[in-house]
């Protein structure tokens, strides 16, 4: 009887090393002779086995180089990029004075405007023939739009395998540059905290009659919220939360800053990270998030024939990075990037990305909830 040492992998590519019992019988010769060969074959096996599992990642590497190098160059002779962009302008001359700074051959003009002005402009391009715009970043339901009509191609960013699913297309035709979840919020000092509604239906309680407000453009809150309490049950809510007297404002951030005013109690659609810099700016209001918590993402993607390509993939390979992805992250936002969280973020939380498809029936999502709660 004898004993061997022998190494064994797990998945995780750590390595341990164990002693086996082995027998040694006798045989014949040939036997033997046979023996070995298949042997000397397990071996160069396992020898190959082994290296593929020590050292995948110069290969990996190697290609990871070679993909940056023909983008370079190419890039170098288009020598612009043209971003178009919903993100507020500060977030987007950042990106594009860190862009610049990494690829200083590279000069990058942003139009900046609404979700909807941007589909509009590039439907012009489109059917014009002037195409324009490189990349494009909105929001996810227009984002549903522009692949639909064949604005956008498909890339698959090396830095989107950083990304959950849910948060890019499966395809490459999108991935999501950053997040806005949405919460609920209150001022603190008209609301108490052993009143705070954990649930959404306690909404519907008869002591918050007469004190929320609502921005007039929630549709795509109202859409996601039928989609996921389910059509029937959605519409029921919804139906009841209409008869609590609630205020209708237009502006999202206006209406968050009406609220530290005082002007109202609780705000059910808020963005967290306006909260988080209210607060820490000592401003009367906070938060809660009552489930399901939405995640409005606003993807970015590159555009059919767009005149400078190597510069837009080098564009979005550094926005979606851990480098590009900080530039959110230091300023507060949202980022979906694995690992990467701003200071204060709820990590606990389960969200929901808002679901595209439910652009396909906006306008019905829009009618229905402007007749319940701005139309009234």
């Amino acid at each position: 009887m004898e004993t061997q040492t022998v190494a064994i992998f797990d998945q995780g590519q750590s390595i341990r090393l164990e002693t086996v019992i082995t027998s040694r019988k006798p045989i014949s010769p040939v036997a033997g002779r046979e023996v070995s060969s298949k042997a000397k074959m397990r071996y160069a096996i396992a020898v190959s086995i082994l290296f593929a599992s020590l050292f995948p990642a110069p290969l990996h590497g190697a290609q990871t180089d070679a993909h940056q190098r023909g983008l370079m160059e190419g890039a170098k002779l288009e020598t612009k990029l043209v971003f178009y962009t919903s993100v507020e302008t500060e977030f987007a001359r950042s990106l594009a004075n860190g862009f610049e700074t990494k690829y200083p051959f590279i000069k990058t003009d942003t139009y900046r405007s609404t979700h909807e002005k941007i589909l509009s402009r590039l439907n012009v391009e489109q059917k014009t023939g002037t195409y324009t715009a490189d990349t494009v970043s909105v929001g996810e339901f227009e984002t549903y739009h522009l692949k639909k009509m064949g604005f956008t191609v498909p890339y698959k960013s090396p830095s989107a395998s950083a990304y959950p699913e849910g948060f890019k297309d499966p395809n490459g035709y999108w991935t999501d540059l950053y997040d806005n979840l949405i919460v609920t919020a209150y001022n603190t000092a008209r609301v108490k905290r052993d009143e705070l509604p954990k649930r959404y239906e306690d909404l519907l309680l008869p002591r918050w009659k007469g004190r929320m407000v609502l921005d007039r453009n929630e549709d795509r809150w109202f859409a996601n919220m039928l989609y996921l309490m389910g059509e029937k049950q959605g519409m029921e809510f919804m139906q009841a939360l209409s008869k609590q007297d609630i205020a209708i404002r237009g502006g999202r951030g206006m209406v968050t800053q009406l609220l530290g005013a005082g002007e109202y109690d609780l705000q059910i659609v808020a963005y967290w990270y306006r909260l988080y810099l209210m607060k820490k700016q000592k401003a009367p209001v906070d938060w809660i998030a009552l489930e399901p918590s939405i995640v409005a993402t606003h993807p970015i993607s590159i555009i059919n024939r767009a005149p400078h390509p190597n510069a837009a993939k080098l564009f979005i390979d550094f926005v979606l990075s851990e480098e590009g992805q900080k530039i959110f992250i230091q300023k507060g936002r949202e980022s979906a990037r694995v690992g990467l969280k701003p200071e204060g973020y709820p990590g606990h939380l389960k969200v929901f990305p808002s679901r595209m498809q439910l652009a396909k029936r906006l306008a019905d999502y829009t009618r229905r909830y402007e007749s319940l709660f701005v139309k009234r």
